[in-house]
């Protein structure tokens, strides 16, 4: 059974090894996946989405619920926020949403 102390050490490893200090903050391709919080499935992995390719939201259900778009109107304005200011994270903010079955 995984622990805390299992996360800290993949987190640890992760950090030094695969983590790619150069990704920017906005998607580089540009989408948002809404998806379910069912932890028998990665949407990343079923989607084949690399790090930093897109935004993944996941709760209950993967629903578009007005929670769901507070999050989305936040993330569309620190990205629009980041591509104004020239930050080294910037990039692109549009967003296609891809709603999960289930």
């Amino acid at each position: 059974m995984t622990d805390t102390h299992d996360l800290t050490e993949r987190k640890a490893a992760f950090a030094a090894s695969a983590f790619t200090a150069d990704l920017k903050i906005n998607p580089s391709g540009n989408m948002m996946v809404i998806a379910c919080v069912d932890p028998r499935v990665d949407p990343a992995h079923v989607l084949g989405l690399g790090n930093g390719e897109a935004a993944v939201i996941r709760n209950v259900g993967g629903r578009i619920t007005p929670a769901t778009l507070r999050t989305m109107v936040m993330l569309g304005k620190v990205g629009q926020a980041n591509q104004e200011s020239g930050s080294p994270g910037a990039g692109t903010s549009s967003s296609c949403i891809t709603p999960t079955a289930g």
